[in-house]
């Protein structure tokens, strides 16, 4: 049978239609955006809670601006003094020490986070509200609820702690001195959030793209439970103990954004965690 006469198994074509395909044209796309992601570097203001994560630059716009940040000498919670870049723009500012940078961790399922210090310690509140940074273990005095203010300036954000109160800074009158960070007081025992309640927030470029695509991994609570357990357990025989309560508690907690304090005290009641006693 001649060649002309054979069914050709092919798609029909209309004149107009486009000969390329749309799934290859759409991960070109996809591929050129992560390439241009993957470049990026530089500190860019964060404009929603999925872009949180991995080092983090806490400025507040004083007059000149000023940065939170850990003293060298005390080690205490300060404002530091910030160098701008070439361009001298007050939005172009960023960290030129180790002790201006805090390592953003987002708490799994809730708008809360904690923030590590350079030298692995942990921003605190009590409920008198004074802020320290000495804690090397994380409970609900080290969590902070975050709160984008999208309708102040790009990358503004509150943080509140488990009292209720906002972090504050409050400028002393007569605090001038030799020092950088002198004249300035960090509390968090605000009531309402104002002008001494936002920071301008900044995260690294390179991070923002890795926090999205983990966004939205969900915690099997007992599998969660169990690793959080064997982690912090006092001692390592090759046997974890968990606590035998219904786990439906701990999804209940997860709704009512307090997951980790009711982690927590389950593992307490167990007398097995180095952190509860």
């Amino acid at each position: 049978m001649p060649n002309e006469y054979v069914a050709k198994s092919s798609k029909l074509n209309f004149k107009g239609d486009s000969t390329k395909s749309k799934k290859k044209k759409r991960k070109a796309e996809d591929d050129a955006k992560e390439t241009d992601n993957a470049k990026a570097d530089g500190w860019v203001p964060v404009n929603s809670l999925n872009d949180i994560g991995g080092p983090i630059f806490l400025t507040y716009s004083s007059d000149p601006p000023k940065c939170l940040t850990i003293d060298e000498k005390t080690k205490k919670v300060a404002m530091g003094a910030l160098e701008p870049s070439e361009d001298e723009r007050s939005s172009s500012f960023e960290p030129t020490k180790v002790q201006q940078v805090f390592v953003a961790t987002v708490i799994p399922d809730s708008d809360r986070l904690t923030l590590k210090t350079f030298d692995g310690r942990y921003l605190s509140s009590d409920k008198f509200g004074i802020v320290t940074a000495d804690s090397e273990a994380i409970g609900m005095q080290e969590e902070w609820t975050i709160i984008i203010k999208s309708d102040q300036d790009e990358g503004a954000i509150a943080l509140q702690n488990h009292y209720g109160k906002f972090l504050s800074v409050d400028e002393v009158a007569g605090g001038g001195g030799s020092s950088s960070t002198s004249g300035f007081q960090i509390r968090a025992d605000a009531d309402t959030i104002g002008f001494c309640e936002l920071f301008q927030t900044k995260i690294q470029a390179q991070y923002r793209k890795k926090v999205k695509k983990t966004a939205e991994v969900k915690i099997a609570t007992k599998d969660y439970e169990f690793d959080q357990s064997r982690k912090f357990q006092t001692w390592n025989h090759g046997r974890v103990i968990v606590s035998n309560e219904d786990v439906g508690e701990l999804k209940r907690a997860q709704k009512d954004g307090r997951f980790s304090e009711a982690l927590l005290d389950r593992r307490s009641k167990l007398k097995s965690d180095r952190y509860c006693k």
